[in-house]
């Protein structure tokens, strides 16, 4: 269960391009959000380390898929769980996930304390259901610093899609 990767230069009909931004906390990567009717894709693009073997010309393509109706649990589980202590009515004291089900995909959303870089705080956004693009093992995952998600605004894009 896994859509072919997807172009960011050039999207199918029905695809919307929602955002670029810098990938705070990941030296030269750009962040993709794209919707279409009912799937958040969230694409990280850097240069190719091996340009033979790039995904497009010139870099590497990360794609990870989430549902639509995924994304405002999202932004509720980060900032209301993971980000409070317990005393503020966060995850308890030594639970560091939440997971839940969404269009029948099981998601996990994590702490990352090693997010792209050693002790570089941040997210770790799972789908269990889908494998890599290409791959037959494994699952997608999206690190996200908390870096990106405040400062570059990601939360505040996904709020305003869902």
């Amino acid at each position: 269960m896994a859509d072919k990767m997807l172009n960011t230069n050039s999207l199918p009909e029905g695809y919307r391009l929602v955002s670029k931004l810098p990938n705070l906390g990941f030296d030269g990567q750009e962040l993709f959000v794209i919707v279409s009717e009912n799937i958040l894709y969230l694409i990280s693009k850097k240069p190719a380390l091996i340009p033979d073997m790039a995904d497009e010309p010139g870099f590497d393509v990360y794609q990870s898929e989430y549902p639509l109706s995924s994304v405002s649990w999202f932004v509720d589980v980060v900032e209301n769980s993971i980000w409070r202590s317990s005393a503020e009515g966060g995850l308890p004291a030594g639970k560091y996930h939440v997971v839940d089900r969404f269009g029948g995909e099981e998601l996990k959303v994590s702490r990352d304390m090693n997010c792209g870089a050693r002790y570089q705080k941040g997210i770790s956004w799972k789908n269990l259901s889908r494998k890599p693009t290409g791959s037959t093992f494994g699952y997608q995952e999206k690190q996200l610093t908390d870096q990106v998600l405040r400062e570059g605004g990601l939360l505040n894009i996904l709020r305003s899609i869902s």
